[in-house]
């Protein structure tokens, strides 16, 4: 079970760069 399973996580700016590199591994670990 991951820190962020069941969990929300909010990114603006998720697009590109840095933002969609943070957006993509919160979902791999459990985020919605």
């Amino acid at each position: 079970m991951s820190a962020f399973d069941n969990k929300v996580v909010i990114i603006t700016g998720g697009s590109s760069g840095i933002g969609r590199a943070a957006a993509l591994a919160f979902a791999r670990q459990g985020a919605k």
